[in-house]
């Protein structure tokens, strides 16, 4: 949360329903004084025919009240003060004032209340410091004031709790507890961001962003608010002062107080904030369809980032909203007059002659780094087409998406033509021209050289001249081949070294070391060699230096302007897998869409080619969790291959082995056995059994057989395979990291918890060292810790390696991957046990959902709803803790993928649920309609 509060943006999230109606004597003096102060605020809003309406409606069960409220209004129609209004005025502000600081060194959730940090019409935040000093950390905590609790916001209460623990982005404050102070007010704990407000940031003198890294700022921001689309949350009061930007530049989302859920199961919810929501925006950046009073979409914050996006560029507004503006000036303001474009609205302000205005416009160019002429300038086309485009009056006008907004500038950045500006041929060559300025001049001169020569000479003697030249560009190409690889293995020779061994690894480095500098006059074999250098990195598990040597054989073949056929469909294949390995999704997709283009272009014939990028295309679904797409890639592929190839061959093996992992994952396990067998069976009759998918064959069917409760096979082929991988890849090489972990499960399953746990932290050791700090696997390695070091009861010791592995996935893997669902639920089962409860509560909401959104196995999501459940249970909210208990154990004792001890533990939170709750004929009841065979309470007690 932001160091300020905006009272249109505030939101109540946590909270029981208000409690029974209640007269005005019963009611404390500072309670009724808070609540005529809210009433009276949201009143002087309106206009003065609709107060009896509003009066009556909100005040049902007060008559004195609504008689004190009807009285000041009538003093004070809001046009202007009177004595009594200054007098009302300051005894509010007095009483409000007492009331917040009364709260400062208390302590709220295990935090200290320290000072307040801002206050608004329904709540006040204040900064909160750990109170058990048992780790320094600052938060903010919102607490609503007594009036709103009364009044029906404390739905939002509710529903800003549950917005914000479905939403787990890196550019969105966290949610980090919730509950209800002794009072009966409702609270959020929520991340504390040290930042400014985006305007503010964007405009600081030590700063100064340009237009470019203004919107490279936007992007981000836009990533968050589509994040919070896809999670079914609108958020409809986008603004630069609920958007803060940390001094590293990372943008945070704030204030999801008057968002709306989207989803159709929370249809009560969603109703009940848009009529209360109906007064709680801010005009200038609220859209149309707010103004009016009708559903709100995602398109509204496309149009309230359309304003944002405004005023970065010009630090000026789309409209000027009067301060007391009626609902009439309103809606003839936002939904019936069209805003100037930004361009137009900069010279408005530089021909208007108004010398303080020309001032300002000068200070607001000068942090741009432009005069006010050139901002214009820049302003003028693609981006007055964007920004007018996010601020149509009709939503269905606007983009589709924040994506396709996002993804608008991002083409403007890079110098293609945006899709909100229809352009001509004269549009469309300009950006082409920007984009490949150096091919465009050396293709003019080409064609002028080509000009040039057809004039000059004949037609057969061009002929004669190409033919010779080609023989000759081959035999020099050959040549200069058989030197540079020469020169690479004379290294291996004992009289060049003095006997220095090198390994594989080592000629490797060398060669890529000795190609930057050679062979710049023949580009072909350059880029050729380059991409075998990069295929020889990705294979040696070094993506990020893969990644280089593709991309620089890319830049090389497009430079000398060797056509794209179906060799460049590979290379931008294996720049795919290498960007996957490395964790960069997006730039994946992007190149495997330009290897099928190429392939779908060059009308491949070779049955092969298409199989090959099937099999590629498969595993970056897979590693999106994408699992149902990634099966079908993978069976088209290998029904391809065995026509092509017949049944025993090494590429039907490696088919088979994705086969087998995809089946784990959907808990098939006999076909995925079968799978694996078959491809180990391939491969050790085609290769040595020191070849790497031989070994990567053991490792698979391994897998499987710990998954199936075979552990000493497996742990017997795992040993096997890490003996191997030592010697092919090195003792410290990601692959062994990642085998070592899989033998620490077999030892886990065996009971061995000792070298499981000194197993897992080798992993992690190795793991760091081949990968770095920032590789997603690292946060994988650190949840299988967390979960050996929870069998030892070492509970404190578990959540600080879940916490860094769950702040990992933030940057590295997509939002819903099945990675971040299970370290969420590890994180809350071990909360659980050290008496964490809301914590744990809003870590396993986030858990179930978050499982719920893949194409994981029900039972996965089933596991966090039971913990779930008896989170609730333990804090003593009986009738939500039931449904998820029974949801968890019903779900759980059906499917048999489940292992045991999970469908155990299932099975004795419901028990204890209804045993505590002495209702054994309900427990009893259940257990014979899930469990036939069971007669008794006291029977499945022993079991």
């Amino acid at each position: 949360m932001s160091s300020g509060m905006n009272s249109a943006a505030e939101g109540p999230v946590n909270g029981d329903t208000p409690p029974s109606e209640k007269t005005g004597e019963n009611r404390s003096i500072s309670e009724r004084w808070d609540r005529l102060q809210h009433l009276f605020e949201t009143a002087i809003a309106l206009p003065p025919g609709e107060w009896p309406a509003f009066v009556e409606r909100e005040v049902p069960d007060d008559p004195e009240l609504r008689t004190e409220l009807l009285e000041l209004l009538k003093y004070d129609p809001g046009d202007h003060t009177s004595p009594l209004t200054h007098a009302l005025g300051a005894a509010l502000n007095i009483t409000s004032r007492d009331r917040r600081r009364q709260l400062v060194g208390k302590v709220v959730a295990n935090y200290r209340l320290k000072q307040v940090i801002g206050h608004g019409g329904t709540g006040t935040v204040y900064l909160g410091e750990r109170a058990d000093r048992q780790y320094s950390a600052q938060v903010a905590i919102k607490i609503v004031d007594g009036a709103a609790v009364y009044d029906t916001l404390g739905q939002r209460v509710r529903a800003e709790r549950q917005i914000l623990a479905s939403l787990n982005h890196p550019n969105i404050a966290r949610l980090l507890d919730a509950g209800e102070i002794d009072d009966g007010r409702p609270y959020l704990v929520m991340e504390y961001v040290h930042g400014q407000p985006l305007d503010r940031f964007c405009d600081d003198p030590k700063v100064r962003l340009d237009l470019r890294g203004r919107l490279e700022l936007f992007i981000q921001i836009c990533a968050a608010v589509q994040y919070a689309h896809q999670n079914l949350v609108v958020h409809r009061d986008l603004k630069p002062a609920n958007i803060l930007v940390t001094a590293g530049g990372d943008p945070k989302l704030l204030d999801f107080g008057v968002a709306k859920l989207l989803d159709a199961g929370s249809a009560g919810a969603t109703l009940a904030l848009t009529r209360l929501s109906d007064r709680l925006l801010t005009p200038e950046y609220a859209s149309p369809e707010q103004i009016l009073g009708r559903t709100v979409t995602t398109s509204s914050d496309v149009y309230g980032l359309g304003v944002v996006l405004y005023e970065l560029l010009t630090g000026l507004r789309p409209y000027v909203v009067p301060a007391q503006a009626t609902q009439l000036q309103l809606e003839g303001l936002i939904c019936v007059s069209d805003p100037l474009r930004p361009s137009s609205a900069v010279r408005r302000v530089i021909d208007a002659g108004d010398s303080a205005a020309q001032s300002s416009l000068v200070d607001i160019a000068n942090c741009r780094h432009l005069t006010p002429e050139r901002l214009a300038h820049r302003l003028e086309g693609d981006l007055d087409a964007i920004v007018m485009r996010a601020l149509r009056k009709e939503p269905n006008s606007r983009y589709g998406s924040v994506e396709q907004f996002a993804e608008d500038i991002r083409r403007f950045l890079n110098n293609e033509p945006v899709q909100a500006r229809q352009g001509n041929w004269i549009y469309y060559s300009q950006r082409f021209a920007r984009r490949n300025s150096l091919a465009v001049a050396a293709a003019s001169v080409f064609i002028l050289f080509l000009a040039t020569f057809g004039i000059v000479m004949s037609v057969q003697r061009q002929h004669i001249a190409e033919e010779r030249d080609r023989a000759t560009a081959e035999s020099e190409r050959a040549e200069r081949v058989s030197d540079f690889m020469l020169r690479v293995f004379t290294a291996a020779d004992p009289f060049e070294n003095n006997g220095e061994v090198l390994t594989a690894s080592q000629l490797l480095d060398r060669a890529a070391g000795t190609i930057q500098s050679e062979l710049n006059e023949q580009p072909e074999v350059r880029a050729r060699l380059l991409e075998a250098i990069g295929r020889a990195y990705r294979r040696q598990s070094q993506p990020e230096r893969a990644v280089t040597f593709l991309q620089e054989s890319l830049r090389v073949r497009r430079q000398a302007g060797v056509a794209e056929t179906a060799q460049t469909g590979q290379l931008f294949t294996e720049l795919a897998i290498a960007l996957r390995n490395a964790g960069r999704f997006a730039e994946s997709d992007r190149a495997f869409q330009d290897a099928l283009r190429i392939a779908q272009q060059s009308g491949s014939e070779n049955p092969l080619v298409q199989s090959r990028l099937l099999v590629d295309l498969g595993r970056l679904e897979m590693f999106r969790s994408n699992v149902d797409a990634a099966q079908k890639h993978f069976s088209d592929a290998l029904r391809i291959t065995r026509q092509a190839l017949g049944p025993r061959n090494q590429d039907v093996g490696e088919i088979l082995l994705e086969m087998a992992n995809i089946l784990s994952w959907r808990d098939d396990l006999d076909g995925a056995e079968a799978a694996a067998r078959e491809a180990l069976s391939i491969y050790r009759e085609l290769v040595h059994p020191q070849h790497p998918d031989s070994v990567m064959a053991s490792i698979r069917l391994a897998g499987v057989l710990l998954l199936k409760g075979q552990t000493t096979e497996a742990g017997t082929l795992y040993e096997g395979a890490i003996n191997m991988q030592r010697v092919l890849y090195g003792p410290n090489s990601s692959q062994v990291a990642d085998s070592l972990d899989s033998l620490a499960q077999v030892r886990l399953a065996q009971n061995n918890l000792k070298d499981a746990e000194q197993l897992t932290r080798d992993a992690i050791a190795i793991n760091k060292e081949a990968r770095g700090d920032n590789f997603y696997m690292t946060g994988y390695l650190q949840t299988s810790l967390a979960q050996i070091l929870s069998r030892q009861g070492r509970y404190a010791e578990a959540e600080a390696p879940l916490r860094a592995a769950l702040d990992l996935y933030g940057r590295t893997l997509p939002p819903d991957h099945q990675y971040v669902a299970a370290a969420e639920y590890v994180l809350g089962e071990v909360l659980l046990a050290t008496n964490q409860l809301s914590d744990a509560e809003a870590v396993l909401t986030a858990s179930m959902n978050r499982w719920r959104r893949t194409d994981a196995p029900a039972w996965r999501a089933a596991r966090s709803a039971s913990a779930l459940g008896e989170a609730l249970y333990r804090e003593g909210h009986i009738q939500d803790a039931e449904k998820y208990l029974l949801m968890g154990y019903r779900e759980l004792s059906t499917e048999n993928s489940a292992d045991k001890t999970t469908r155990q533990k299932a099975r004795d939170r419901v028990t204890r649920f209804y045993t505590e709750r002495g209702e054994p004929d309900k427990l009893r009841q259940l257990l014979i309609t899930m469990e036939p065979s069971t007669t008794t309470v006291r029977d499945t007690r022993n079991n």
